[in-house]
């Protein structure tokens, strides 16, 4: 601690006296510095403090600039994760209309049928609705939604009849042990359990005549009479029943007649 200081100016032209007077000592101090010295000190001084000024004034801007961009960062995520959003629903519309092209051919029904909108043209508000309700439902049971994606070892062959060698009402595809195998479409399972060809297998109706077979499987994670979704998980894959390499047999079933699954499945 100190009393003060005083400056007392010894030389007009040359220097001044800077005089310390401690606060517990009675012995003073002089120091004796130039004027050009004190000059050139001060405008150091005041030179490093305009720096000091402008270095914050500028570490400020980019602080809020800095900010802005993390921002931005923010928005152009949600704005990319919203395109994402609107394009898996544009791609769900654009197969839901696949699907419904692929019923009514299969189903019998031409492009231009009325038979779509028969009940509504009787019956009104109430009738429109009963057939939105009923294509609906016959879009959730057409088995257009892959089981599992991999590699098809084996397609659709019944051109020589239910005993030949080439004879296969399905198609094969190539997979490891244990990959979820996944329901087609929604249904009731009215099969669950092991069989001497196909191994722990799985089938589903899915009503209007529609039935999907899943074979060779590891194991099964679905009862019979159980309620399955599209796209849930009721199988894992394996290599059991008649079966030479890890694979998923898959079927479909129209009227008790197999036909190709190819023409169910989406692209």
């Amino acid at each position: 601690m100190f009393r003060g200081w005083i400056i007392r100016r010894i030389n007009k032209n040359e220097k001044f006296s800077v005089i310390i007077v401690p606060h517990d000592i009675q012995k003073t101090r002089t120091y004796k510095i130039s004027y050009m010295f004190f000059y050139v000190f001060v405008g150091v001084l005041a030179v490093g403090i305009v720096g000091l000024t402008i270095f914050l004034a500028t570490y400020g801007n980019l602080l809020l600039k800095a900010r802005e961009i993390v921002m931005l960062e923010r928005q152009v995520e949600e704005l990319t994760r919203r395109n994402e959003k609107i394009g898996i629903l544009m791609r769900d519309l654009a197969e839901l209309n696949v699907m419904e092209i692929k019923v009514r051919r299969l189903l019998g029904a031409a492009r231009g049928d009325t038979t779509w909108t028969a009940g509504a043209t009787e019956a009104g508000e109430t009738g429109t609705q009963e057939v939105e309700n009923e294509k609906t439902q016959m879009l959730l049971a057409f088995p257009s939604f892959w089981p599992a994606r991999g590699h098809i070892t084996r397609g659709f062959s019944v051109t020589s009849g239910r005993s030949g060698p080439e004879h296969h009402p399905g198609i094969d595809i190539a997979l490891e042990r244990g990959v979820p195998i996944r329901a087609a479409a929604a249904g009731y399972v009215i099969e669950a359990g092991w069989d001497d060809t196909y191994g722990y297998l799985v089938t589903v109706d899915h009503g209007y005549g529609i039935k999907t077979l899943y074979g060779h499987n590891d194991r099964v994670v679905v009862v019979k009479d159980e309620r399955v979704g599209r796209g849930q998980t009721i199988a894992y894959s394996g290599n059991t029943g008649t079966s030479s390499a890890p694979h998923l047999h898959f079927e479909v079933i129209q009227n008790n007649i197999s036909v190709d699954p190819l023409k169910y499945l989406l692209k």
